[in-house]
């Protein structure tokens, strides 16, 4: 009877830690969250230019703990039209919730809106050929129609906070430099770059 106790009692005891061991390896963790949200937004927007993780925040307590993940989808990056979606996902699958908006769209940017903030690289492509006083940006498109993009943002701009650069670069021509003011709706500054 002793040997018959000792290999019910390592059973036991095996089938704990294999217990123990499964509920260890089966929690979620932010790079298991990350895969596969980065996995999913592949499958769910394969032509998009950019695909980034913005924020993974924990969010519950306990066996209730769960990641709320948010990303930037971007398509048309190259084009005076780019578009914009944000994805939020909350991880794990257990109660799968994902949710996206189209935050830039429509080739329009701050429309009757004076008070507007120029928030994303995609809203300064697109202010930067139709806000007013970009009449020579949308000229030298015109002229330049393979001409490329490239958004970048300055802490400071002639005493101003936060400008948005936009030069547009034709393939083996002149650069357009513009400069557009974090708010407002007209351009600070444009010129030709040789």
């Amino acid at each position: 009877m002793k040997k018959e106790t000792w290999l019910l009692l390592l059973i036991i005891i095996a089938t704990v830690s294999l217990f123990s061991f499964s509920r260890l390896f089966n929690e979620s963790s932010p790079i298991d969250a990350k895969k596969f949200f980065m996995e999913d937004l592949e499958s769910s927007y394969p032509h998009a230019d950019v695909r980034e993780i913005i924020s993974i925040e924990t969010a519950g307590d306990g066996r209730g703990t769960y990641y709320v993940l948010k990303a930037r989808v971007s398509s048309n990056l190259s084009t005076p039209c780019p578009e914009r979606v944000e994805v939020e996902y909350y991880y794990p699958t257990k109660n799968f919730l994902k949710s996206d908006e189209q935050v830039v769209h429509g080739c329009n940017v701050c429309l009757d809106n004076p008070n507007c903030h120029i928030s994303y690289p995609e809203e300064a492509i697109i202010a930067s050929h139709t806000y007013e006083g970009t009449d020579e940006v949308t000229a030298f498109l015109r002229a330049y129609p393979q001409a490329t993009p490239s958004p970048s943002l300055l802490k400071k701009y002639d005493g101003q906070r936060d400008a948005w650069q936009v030069d547009w670069k034709a393939k083996d021509g002149p650069t357009m430099r513009v400069i557009l003011s974090s708010f407002g709706t007209s351009a600070l500054s444009v010129e030709m770059l040789e």
